[in-house]
């Protein structure tokens, strides 16, 4: 990878160690997260590989499947098995399940069959400055100054990675 990739992503960390508030968390908590990001940037990989040869609802289907499949083993496994109750819940999971993860993960696959990992990781990226930008909106949050600059860092690694984004930014601004 190019050197601004490398620069943009460490820009894009301490950002995101600046909107999260660190240092802090539990240790747990942190190799969790670690462990999350290792594993999605994984699947970012190989989607660029696979995406291109399979038929995206059908590959979308088969993630959804094996997801299902390694969730259910680990519930079964440490006895959480329970039926969910209330409509609450229901409605919950039904968008969860089918607007969050199956409809996000088929355009993440049709997106893939036409550009990198790199430019889906970027895209990436947005999701926790995206995150701060709604709670502020919707939720009331307060970022505080290391949020905001961490999403103000997390934007200036994402340009300095690719910088056709800031490019076409300033395109769409100026209209």
């Amino acid at each position: 990878m190019p050197r601004a990739v490398w620069a943009g992503v460490a820009l894009a960390v301490v950002g995101l160690l600046l909107l999260n508030g660190a240092p802090g968390g539990s240790a747990v908590g942190n190799l969790l997260v670690l462990g999350c990001a290792v594993t999605s940037a994984f699947q970012i990989v190989a989607l660029e590989r696979y995406a291109p040869r399979y038929d995206p609802l059908a590959f979308t289907q088969a993630e959804m499947l094996a997801a299902f499949a390694g969730f259910a083993v680990v519930t079964v496994a440490l006895g959480q098995v329970e039926v969910p109750h209330g409509w609450t819940v229901w409605s919950a999971l039904l968008v969860t399940g089918i607007f969050a993860s199956a409809l996000g993960f088929l355009v993440q696959t049709w997106a893939q069959r036409r550009i990198s990992a790199s430019r889906t990781a970027i895209a990436f990226a947005m999701e926790p400055v995206f995150a701060g930008i709604f709670g502020f909106w919707l939720a009331g949050d307060r970022l505080g100054v290391l949020g905001w600059a961490g999403c103000a860092l997390i934007m200036a690694g994402i340009l300095v990675a690719e910088p056709d984004a800031g490019r076409t930014l300033r395109r769409l601004v100026a209209r």
